[in-house]
């Protein structure tokens, strides 16, 4: 592989285009030009700047043939052929929709639908100019009824004007932290670094039944280590907000349709304890439960790093639970009664 073999000239003018270089990209091709003078090797240097071996080649045949100035200008061989302002809106509409998974994807589409070529950089950086970013697809659950959804919206919200002094609500949940699983999370690490997290078996599970209440987001739960959630774990819950807040004469509380909402000894205790109703959401419907936002909280704030056991696990989820006051401020942007309703006709492939 043939190198870079600076004159002292080019040495002196590379070093100061790239002390004043204020474009990362273009730092990384004349640091890359210098490396190699110092006797680096293509793979050296890639590794380094974090791009692949071919680009540098590409770099240092541009370096070679056409000399710093279009080395230092990105794209300096311009598109070979714009996209005129319709074809551009043509795009967007197809990226709307979800049609490309892939940059290059996007490349095949452009040549063969537009008649237009770019290279893999170049339309990518086509993407980012027409306002396009790569991120992941937010999901949903397709057999939601909208109508329903709706309704239950303007039902919250009568409920909300006419709560008394006297009245709480509660967003009722169950959240199920297992050990050792879903602990692989994406960070930033030096090129070529790779970092371990231990995983388990997924045997030992934390089943968590919380309430929540967006008025004055106050929070009770059960925490439970060995049994699963039932009927009778749930009637514990419900004396638990009873005995914290004894002067209420009216509890709402807002939950799924698990089954161990309905059992025979849930339906027996709330006959004796009329103050409490539930409210049951729509099928389907988790962006309407309100505490789903705080399991993703809690799932960001203890159970993204690894715990070497499973009590370890335990600590960081009380560690976040018994301590909400101290993330006021950012539960107080998240906790919102903003509901999202997804309202789709067809869900892309």
């Amino acid at each position: 592989m043939k190198t870079i073999q600076l004159t002292a000239p080019q040495r002196n003018e590379i070093q100061q285009r790239r002390r004043h270089a204020e474009n990362r990209r273009i730092y990384q091709r004349l640091s890359a030009v210098l490396w190699s003078d110092a006797g680096r090797s293509r793979e050296e240097i890639a590794e380094l700047v974090g791009v692949s071996t071919r680009q540098v080649g590409q770099w240092f045949r541009i370096f070679r043939n056409k000399g710093l100035v279009p080395l230092c200008t990105l794209h300096y061989r311009g598109d070979p052929g714009r996209l005129r302002p319709a074809q551009i809106e043509q795009l967007k509409q197809q990226i709307a929709q979800g049609a490309f998974h892939t940059a290059e994807q996007v490349r095949t589409w452009v040549h063969d639908t537009l008649g237009v070529s770019y290279s893999s950089t170049g339309i990518k950086e086509l993407l980012h100019r027409i306002g396009a970013s790569y991120h992941k697809v937010s999901g949903f659950f397709w057999k939601a009824d909208i109508t329903k959804q709706k309704q239950f919206v303007r039902k919250y919200r009568r409920h909300k004007r006419e709560a008394g002094p006297k009245t709480r609500r509660y967003f009722v949940d169950a959240c199920h932290p297992v050990w050792g699983l879903d602990l692989l999370y994406s960070c930033w690490l030096l090129v070529g670094q790779r970092f371990y997290v231990g995983v388990g078996n997924g045997r030992k599970r934390l089943n968590i039944l919380g309430a929540y209440c967006p008025d004055d987001h106050d929070y009770v739960d059960l925490r439970l280590t060995k049994e699963n959630i039932t009927g009778e774990q749930f009637v514990k819950l419900l004396e638990k907000l009873r005995a914290k807040h004894p002067d209420t004469e009216k509890f709402l509380l807002y939950l799924d349709n698990a089954k161990y909402y309905s059992k025979p000894c849930v339906k027996e205790w709330l006959a004796a304890h009329p103050e409490f109703r539930l409210v049951p959401l729509p099928a389907y419907s988790p962006n309407l439960n309100l505490i789903e936002r705080l399991w993703k909280f809690l799932r960001k704030k203890a159970l993204s790093r690894w715990h070497k056991t499973f009590e370890g696990m335990q600590a960081a989820v009380g560690d976040v639970l018994d301590r909400l006051d101290e993330y006021r401020d950012e539960l107080a942007t998240l906790m919102t009664e903003r509901f999202a309703i997804v309202e789709v006709e067809q869900a892309v492939a």
